[in-house]
């Protein structure tokens, strides 16, 4: 799909199924947003590192993005923008030229099956279980959420370092994250245990 519109942030990681409020003020992406609004409002967020390496149009962008959603914006004063952002799924993306301010990509669904293995019905069972506990039993799964999802969601709920963050982020194997969301999150309450009875 694309050119889409793409937003690069210095080391922030947007699992999808995760909303995000943004402030937009630099000139080329308040062309963006005005962009956004005259179509479905679709653009992809790009994790960038710190020091990224410089290429000729910039910083060179991730190979893996987040394509998300304006659900819902406000235009400010001056031209600014507050916007929420849904998150929907990773995507492999490319960069292509473009002739407005701002940077466009190709991009192309990172697909994740809902694995039909007993050993993924036993994770879909633990990450709810686990998402419950982080929102004090009141979370409901929505109806056929796919394994890497129920990960998602969850691995955004922790509070986690960048460092895990961004192993998480760019880990394409739902149950390989599924595993990664739930051994953080199974230790995570293990020390708060510890913590509340020492």
């Amino acid at each position: 799909m694309g050119p889409l519109p793409v937003f690069p942030l210095s080391e922030y990681y947007l699992f999808p199924g995760a909303a995000a409020p943004l402030h937009i003020f630099e000139t080329r992406y308040r062309q963006m947003m005005d962009d956004l609004m005259d179509g479905p409002g679709r653009l992809v967020m790009a994790p960038q590192a710190v020091e990224p390496e410089m290429g000729t149009n910039g910083p060179v962008l991730p190979t893996i993005g987040t394509l998300a959603e304006v659900m819902q914006h406000e235009k400010m004063e001056g031209g600014r923008w507050l916007i929420l952002l849904m998150a929907l799924d990773r995507v492999a993306i490319e960069e292509v030229p473009s002739e407005r301010l701002y940077r466009q990509v190709q991009a192309e669904l990172l697909s994740e099956p809902k694995p039909a293995s007993a050993e993924g019905m036993t994770l879909d069972l633990r990450l709810i279980e686990a998402l419950r506990e982080r929102a004090s039993g009141t979370w409901d799964a929505p109806l056929e959420a796919p394994t890497g999802r129920l990960a998602d969601v969850l691995l955004h709920a922790l509070p986690l370092d960048l460092a895990h963050k961004g192993r998480a982020y760019h880990e394409c194997d739902p149950i390989a994250r599924a595993a990664l969301a739930l051994g953080w999150h199974n230790s995570m309450s293990l020390d708060a245990e510890d913590a509340g009875t020492s």
